[in-house]
């Protein structure tokens, strides 16, 4: 990888891990705190407001980061349209709320959707000191506004659950998040808006995004079809269990595609037509995405049971098994997620949208039925199809794009492949020697080794991993190097 995106990989990385820790920490104390109702009621809530801010955000941050031109100009109308939209989805959300309410069933739900909505509002302010951070790869500043908004997340939802305060501790972390966030960037970004529009920059930004929508509409049509069909099915006790597993799943396994794509979508763009370089970039990232993802499916596939009943007895037992597809499903959809950046940073968005719709189309096919038959793990099981599907999809469309072969996609897959096969023996011998009265720290204890015969065996197949270890190495060594060399 070239130094500009090591670097930014690093200072993204270093931000993402401590926030996603953070998350981590908190979901698991809070499944001890709340019930799986809580969970399932949230979960409920959330579907209707990220519908919202989908809407909110209209693809006009991407714009700003794939424009080469009159960047200052479209700033500033970006900021004065992300902040109108913003508002008329509050007033949006606060009117259709006993509709809301209605369609779920469930008294009182159009209070905590009114509640969860001011977020929007938040994040219009936020958007562009955010997106302008990314468009000039200056990653080092979003470390602070990361952590803020993480740890005020952990401090406040943990307040509020050990007071009893149930679903409302999920509620009132997420707006304090979301607002100490914005008022760290505010405060480490230099930018400030001037008093402008340019209705022609918005009119181009807007065209651009329309398309970006399109498939960022699909994918979260693709990412809520699941809970809008078990609210209704199952009640919010059995989308609770379902809502647990999927974050347990989907945190960790979703935190590397999260780094990387937060750094690749401004390079790609930058790279202009060096579809070499830009091929280069996926390929390694496609590798250590599969990576982390595998690795965490290994060890919640063979731990997992272990780790919930040590963790909180007998509780979220009914997420045991969904939790087992849902870890699949999380390693295709963070290899997915990469292949759509790669798609819009090189200007195919359309394609980004066709691939969405396929995946939104397999799910919708099958979630009803999966729902029917096999309640959250027939759900479970149809979402990883239609996004393994998907993923395939993807790959045939990344390979066009970048005029690459059939075998580089393999070569970036076969070092995770073969280190996960031959951790898998350990990782079954160690689970049979974990103590009968369920030990948090020897499962953790077994998973670290798990995970250190992995990264052994990583190392040992994948040549170009070595490579860029012992370049990053000798950048270290060389008189005044503080890195890898470009």
């Amino acid at each position: 990888m070239k130094r500009a995106v090591l670097r930014g990989v690093a200072w993204v990385g270093g931000a993402m891990f401590m926030v996603r820790a953070v998350r981590y920490v908190a979901l698991l104390i809070l499944g001890g705190l709340l019930s799986p109702r809580d969970f399932g009621l949230f979960a409920a809530v959330h579907v209707v407001v990220d519908g919202l801010a989908l809407l909110q955000g209209f693809g006009i941050g991407h714009a700003l980061i794939y424009r080469k031109e009159e960047t200052a100009e479209a700033a500033d109308t970006s900021f004065f349209l992300s902040i109108g939209i913003g508002l008329v989805l509050v007033v949006l959300a606060w009117v259709s709320a006993p509709a809301v309410e209605r369609f779920y069933g469930e008294r009182g739900l159009a209070d905590l959707f009114r509640a969860v909505s001011i977020v929007l509002v938040i994040r219009s302010v936020l958007m562009v000191p955010f997106r302008l951070f990314e468009k000039a790869l200056d990653f080092k500043k979003k470390l602070a506004p990361a952590i803020a908004g993480s740890a005020t997340y952990l401090a406040v939802a943990l307040s509020l659950a050990y007071r009893g305060a149930g679903v409302w501790s999920l509620v009132g972390g997420e707006i304090a998040s979301v607002l100490s966030e914005t008022v760290a960037y505010w405060i480490v970004s230099p930018w400030r808006p001037r008093l402008r529009f340019r209705p022609d920059l918005a009119q181009q930004d807007l065209s651009f995004g329309w398309v970006v929508l399109g498939g960022s509409a699909l994918i979260f049509a693709f990412r809520n079809v699941d809970r809008i069909v078990l609210s209704r099915l199952v009640g919010s006790g059995g989308l609770g269990l379902y809502a647990f597993a999927f974050s347990l799943a989907n945190l960790p396994a979703t935190f590397l595609v999260r780094v990387l794509n937060t750094v690749l979508f401004p390079s790609y763009s930058s790279l202009g037509e060096d579809r070499k370089e830009q091929s280069a970039l996926f390929m390694r990232a496609t590798s250590y995405t599969a990576a982390g993802g595998i690795l965490y499916a290994v060890g919640l596939i063979v731990f997992g049971r272990y780790f919930l009943t040590s963790m909180y007895g007998d509780k979220w037992l009914g997420a045991v098994v969904p939790l087992y597809a849902l870890a699949a499903f999380s390693v295709f959809r963070s290899l997915s997620a990469l292949v759509g950046d790669l798609l819009v940073g090189m200007g195919r968005p359309n394609v980004f949208r066709a691939l969405n719709a396929l995946q939104l189309a397999v799910a919708a096919a099958g979630v009803y039925a999966g729902a029917r038959l096999g309640g959250i793990l027939g759900v479970a099981i149809v979402m990883a199809v239609a996004s393994g599907v998907a993923l395939v999809a993807g790959w045939v469309a990344a390979r066009r794009t970048l005029g690459e072969t059939g075998a580089s996609f393999a070569r970036s897959l076969r070092g995770p492949i073969v280190a996960a096969a031959i951790a898998v023996a350990p990782a079954v011998g160690l689970r049979r020697l974990l103590p009968a009265d369920e030990s948090v720290v020897a499962v953790v204890a077994a998973g670290g080794v798990v995970a250190v015969v992995f990264g052994i065996a990583w190392f040992a197949v994948d040549r170009e991993l070595r490579g860029e270890i012992n370049r990053l190495r000798a950048g270290r060594r060389a008189p005044g190097g503080g890195g890898a060399p470009p």
